[in-house]
C-alpha cells in the first residue's frame, strides 16, 4: 500500500469517527445533513484508496474506480446542503431540486462509458480516470458548490464574534485543507501531471475537526439554546417592566378609592347611612372596573407570553389596528422611558390580514422594541439625553397590490450599509448584550405566513422595515 493509499484510507477512517461523534452530539437537522456528507466521502474514500494502491488490474480496477466516483458524485450537494443548515441560511428549493436530481442522473449513468469512459495512464499510476462527458458535468458541479459553500462560510466567519469565531476557524482550517487535497485528484485526470503528495495531508481534516468538536464545541446544541434562552429572558424583561407600569395604575386607583372612602366614613364626612351607602356603592363600581382593568392587562401579557411560535402558523383574517392595540402595552412602558414617541398612521379601512395572530404580535413587538434599544444606544453614544431630542418611531401601512404592506421606521442611528446583508443572520449583532435572534426570529416569522420582509437604512438616517403580507 502506498503512502497516498494509506493517507486516504486514514482520512476515512477519521471522518467515520468524526460523524459518529457528531451525531452524538446532534441528532437533529444539523448532525443528519453531516452525517449524509460524511457517508458520501466515506463511501468515496475507500474505495478510492483501494484502486490507487496500484494492487488490481483491469476490468477490475475500473470497476473499483466507478464505485468510488460515483459515491463522490453526492459529496458537493450534501456539503453544501449541510453548510447551509449549519449556518440556517435559506436556499431555494428548487435549487436542492436540480442539483440532487443531477447527481443521481450522473449516478445512474455512474457505470457507463458516458462517466468514466477508460483508464489512461499518467504519473506513476499504471490506471488512472480517463473522463467520460458526464464526468465533465460532475467536475463543474463538484468546485461550483464547494466554492459556493466556502464563501457562506467565510462570509459568516467574519462576523461571528467569539466561541462561534474560533469553532468557525478550525471547521474551515480543517474543511480547507480536506477539499484541497481531495481536489488534487481531479488534475490528473485532465491530464495535468501534477503529484498528489497533497493527499498525504487529508488525515488532518478529522484532527483539526476534533480540536473544534472537542475543544471549541463546535455543533454544540446547547450554546444555540443558550443564546435563544438569552433572547427569551431579554423579552420576559421588557414584559416584566411593562406589566408593572401597566398594572401599578389600576391598582393606585383602587387604593386611593378605598382609602378615601375608608376616611371619610371613619371621620363622619358622611351626613347619613344613605350617602354613606351610596358612596360605598360608586367606590365599588369604580374599583370594579379598574380591577377589571387590571385582569385585562394580566390576560394579554400572560397570552403573549405563552404563545409558541415553533408551531405552525393558524392563518386567519386579522385586523392590524386590533393586533397593535395588543401590543402597544407590552412596549408602553419601554416607549415612556426612553421618552420615545411612536405614531400609528394605519387608516380603520385597511382590509384584514392572512397571518397567524400570535405571530403577528411577535413580529411587531420584536420590531419596536428593535427600533427602543437603536434609539437609546444612538442617544447614549451620541451623549445625547435632552428634551429636545425627539426620538420617534412610525407604524404605517397600506392596501398595495393585492397585499397588505406595513412599514416600522425609526429616527435612530440607522445600519451601515456593509452590515445591511447580515441583520438577519443568526447570532450577528451590532449590541453589547445582544443575541444577534431577535430580527433572525421576526424573519423566520415572516416568512412562515407567506410573508416577506425587507429593511432599508443609512448611517445617521434611521431604519425602516417593510412587511408585506397576504389579504
Amino acid at each position: 500500500m502506498g503512502i497516498y493509499s494509506f493517507s486516504i484510507n486514514l482520512f476515512s477512517f477519521g471522518v467515520a469517527l468524526i460523524a459518529a461523534l457528531v451525531l452524538s452530539k446532534r441528532k437533529d437537522r444539523v448532525g443528519l445533513r453531516f452525517l449524509f456528507f460524511s457517508l458520501s466521502v466515506v463511501s468515496w474514500g475507500f474505495p478510492e484508496a483501494i484502486w490507487m494502491s496500484g494492487a488490481h488490474e483491469l476490468p477490475e480496477v475500473l470497476t473499483i474506480m466507478r464505485i468510488s466516483n460515483v459515491c463522490a458524485i453526492f459529496i458537493p450537494i450534501t456539503w453544501f446542503h449541510f453548510v447551509t443548515e449549519f449556518l440556517n441560511k435559506k436556499e431555494s428549493k428548487y435549487f436542492y431540486i436540480v442539483n440532487y436530481t443531477l447527481a443521481v442522473v450522473i449516478a445512474l449513468f455512474g457505470f457507463t462509458p458516458l462517466f468514466i469512459s477508460h483508464t489512461q495512464s499518467i504519473l506513476n499510476y499504471k490506471y488512472y480516470i480517463a473522463p467520460g462527458p458526464l464526468f465533465h458535468v460532475f467536475t463543474v458541479s463538484f468546485f461550483s458548490l464547494v466554492f459556493y459553500g466556502f464563501h457562506n462560510l467565510v462570509k459568516t466567519y467574519r462576523i461571528v464574534q467569539g466561541q462561534e469565531k474560533e469553532q468557525l476557524k478550525y471547521f474551515l482550517i480543517a474543511t480547507f485543507i480536506g477539499f484541497t487535497a481531495g481536489g488534487s485528484v481531479f488534475l490528473p485526470v485532465y491530464r495535468i501531471p501534477f503529484p498528489l503528495f497533497l493527499t498525504v495531508l487529508m488525515p488532518l481534516y478529522p484532527f483539526f475537526m476534533g480540536i473544534a468538536l472537542i475543544r471549541h464545541g463546535l455543533f454544540n446544541a446547547e450554546q444555540a439554546m443558550d443564546a435563544f434562552r438569552r433572547d427569551k429572558l431579554a423579552a420576559i424583561g421588557t414584559l416584566t417592566t411593562s406589566i408593572n407600569h401597566e398594572i401599578r395604575n389600576p391598582l393606585y386607583i383602587i387604593q386611593g378609592l378605598s382609602e378615601s372612602h375608608l376616611i371619610n366614613f371613619k371621620e363622619k364626612v358622611y351626613s347619613n347611612h344613605e350617602q354613606a351607602l351610596q358612596k360605598a356603592n360608586e367606590v365599588l363600581e369604580k374599583t370594579g372596573a379598574q380591577a377589571l382593568r387590571a385582569i385585562d392587562i394580566m390576560k394579554r401579557f400572560s397570552k403573549f407570553a405563552k404563545q409558541d411560535v415553533k408551531q405552525e402558523p393558524r392563518m386567519e383574517k386579522v385586523d392590524l389596528n386590533q393586533v397593535l392595540s395588543d401590543v402597544l402595552p407590552l412596549v408602553n412602558h419601554e416607549l415612556e422611558l426612553d421618552k420615545i414617541k411612536l405614531v400609528q398612521n394605519i387608516p380603520q379601512s385597511l382590509p384584514p390580514l392572512q397571518a397567524d395572530r400570535r405571530h403577528l404580535e411577535e413580529i411587531l413587538f420584536n420590531l419596536i422594541v428593535n427600533a427602543c434599544q437603536a434609539i437609546k444606544d444612538f442617544r447614549l453614544k451620541a451623549c445625547r439625553d435632552d428634551e429636545n431630542d425627539k426620538g420617534g418611531i412610525e407604524i404605517t401601512a397600506e392596501q398595495k397590490n393585492g397585499h397588505v404592506s406595513i412599514l416600522v421606521k425609526d429616527n435612530g442611528p440607522g445600519i451601515p450599509s456593509a452590515r445591511l446583508k447580515q441583520i438577519f443572520e443568526p447570532f450577528h449583532t451590532t449590541k453589547e448584550q445582544g443575541t444577534g435572534l431577535g430580527l433572525y426570529i421576526t424573519k423566520q416569522l415572516v416568512e412562515k405566513n407567506s410573508g416577506k420582509i425587507t429593511v432599508k437604512s443609512k448611517s445617521g438616517e434611521g431604519t425602516s422595515f417593510i412587511l408585506e403580507f397576504k389579504r
